[in-house]
């Protein structure tokens, strides 16, 4: 019953906003709310949940209660504005109140602090290069000379550490161990209620790294898509067929691409880095506009339009793999990878993602990987024959003549394009043309 009320806060997300900020009249404090309802119910735990059989009514009622909170803290300071005047008094009492409150926060942050600093050494360091500084645990157990399974149990080791510091800190008394899952959500929970403040602290460094800011999930259908603007002045367009999924934290931008194509223009931040995971590589920038192509296969395509990204070989549990550098990419360079061959880096004249103005671009491509991305566009399957695949073409083809395109196909490369079945079982099939005898 745990997980219900987070897939509702998330389903509910943008609904829960309106809804708050029209009681309050304000976005801000209206997202602020929404939040803090969200961590009601994760501190609120499962039993007080079980009470509550439709996770997406509790969420609206936590957080019609914390909307009555509000307003009528805003009425009491209101009067306390009004009163001070003529007495500053109950405005000293209301900044007492606030400072006491920051004190609070600052205390959770130093109990956090303690912890890792009193882990034993090895701990600490294994933690904080896998937490903070996105090492990979096999990269963690070559450098101290052991076995990933004893870098996982000193990474559990210091989270069991830091999140006894916050109950304690809390006054919660004895808390059940949870599992691995568990233990980790329950940490981001107790790091999202402390973790306000004190911004040089290794605790808000922490924090900043763990806890999600904002999120969305993006898809598009057969032959739609879609553009859209993110909270930093970035944006994002997909090509049909694409889903990625986008988190903020406070110390990092992160898109996590499951299939299709996207063009990224991303607004400038040195202390955020946007980084998107896609198939084998992790491609982080600051600043710039490229675009990331996966196929069905698992190869990658990286083509940069401005600026400049760096590309890197991810490990098998995704993070980042013992590969050097990676490889650095500027203005009109392209980086393809497929899957079992070495990345190839090359210069590119053509235009990136040209889907965006209607047009594919197809140079030196094998057939089977262009009628991949046609098929992105057509409601009826293609599917291109084994001993046609590898067959290679050029050239460019208007998305909207796509089909017109497929029909003149077999005058430049020796191939059949049949049209099969019908309704439901209709299919375009294109196999290599046999030699005539």
């Amino acid at each position: 019953m745990s997980a219900l009320p987070l897939e509702a806060f998330r389903d509910s997300y943008r609904e829960l906003i309106a809804f708050v900020a029209r009681r309050t009249g304000s976005r801000q404090s209206a997202q602020d709310i929404v939040h803090d309802a969200w961590l009601r119910v994760v501190e609120a735990g499962p039993m007080a949940q079980s009470q509550h059989p439709a996770p997406r009514a509790y969420l609206y009622t936590v957080a019609e209660h914390l909307v009555i909170d509000h307003l009528r803290r805003a009425a009491r300071t209101s009067e306390r504005f009004d009163s001070a005047l003529h007495d500053g008094s109950a405005g000293v009492q209301a900044l007492g109140q606030d400072v006491a409150e920051a004190s609070l926060r600052r205390e959770a942050l130093v109990a956090v602090d303690a912890a890792i600093a009193a882990l034993p050494e090895r701990c600490r360091s294994m933690f904080l290069a896998d937490r903070l500084d996105g090492e990979s645990q096999a990269a963690i157990a070559a450098a101290h000379g052991v076995s990933v399974k004893t870098v996982e149990r000193e990474i559990m080791r210091a989270m069991d550490a830091i999140e006894a510091a916050l109950h304690e800190w809390r006054g919660d008394g004895v808390v059940q161990a949870l599992p691995r899952k568990g233990r980790r959500r329950a940490l981001s929970a107790l790091l999202g209620v402390a973790g306000l403040g004190a911004s040089g602290s290794l605790a808000w460094r922490l924090y900043q790294s763990q806890v999600v800011t904002w999120q969305i999930q993006l898809g598009t259908a057969t032959g739609r898509q879609l553009n859209q603007a993110l909270p930093d002045g970035s944006s994002i367009a997909l090509d049909a067929q694409t889903r990625l999924d986008v988190r903020y934290y406070g110390s990092r931008r992160y898109v996590q691409m499951h299939h299709g194509a996207a063009f990224f223009k991303v607004a400038r931040n040195a202390d955020a880095p946007f980084i998107v995971d896609a198939g084998p590589a992790r491609i982080t920038v600051l600043g710039t506009r490229f675009e990331v192509a996966l196929d069905d296969q698992g190869g990658l395509r990286v083509a940069v339009e401005e600026g400049r990204v760096r590309v890197q070989q991810r490990g098998s549990e995704g993070d980042l793999a013992d590969a050097g550098d990676g490889w650095e990419l500027t203005g009109s360079q392209t980086l393809d990878w497929q899957q079992g061959q070495s990345p190839r880096r090359d210069t590119s004249a053509g235009e990136v993602a040209a889907w965006r103005n209607g047009w594919l671009d197809f140079r030196h491509e094998p057939l089977g990987l262009a009628v991949q991305r046609l098929a992105r566009y057509c409601q009826v399957p293609m599917q291109v024959a084994p001993d046609a695949e590898h067959l290679t073409i050029f050239g460019r083809v208007r998305i909207a003549d796509a089909r017109a395109w497929l029909q003149l196909l077999p005058r430049s490369v020796p191939v059949v394009v049949r049209e099969e079945g019908q309704g439901a079982a209709r299919r375009i099939t294109i196999a290599r043309r046999k030699a005539q005898s």
